[in-house]
């Protein structure tokens, strides 16, 4: 993460509070999240939009799937 965008995530955090994430984190497309920091107060360039999105898909990918989860939780071992 550059200094650039962790500047504007703490940014977005002044404005929205902690919560933030939960507005960001369903957003799909460099557009929106320019458009929801922009409704926020915060300009965002493309370049800072790619690299949020990029933190954000990231971010999904190291949650686990229900099936996962409920593996773990039941103490299952699942090869894939």
């Amino acid at each position: 993460m550059t200094k650039a965008l962790l500047e504007k995530i703490r940014e977005i955090e002044e404005k929205v509070g902690k919560d933030w994430i939960e507005i960001f984190e369903n957003l799909s497309t460099e557009a929106e999240i320019i458009e929801q920091a922009k409704k926020n107060g915060v300009e965002l360039t493309p370049a800072l939009a790619k690299e949020g999105l990029q933190l954000i898909q990231a971010n999904q990918k190291d949650e686990l799937s229900e099936s996962e989860l409920s593996a773990v939780a039941g103490g299952k071992i699942v090869f894939h």
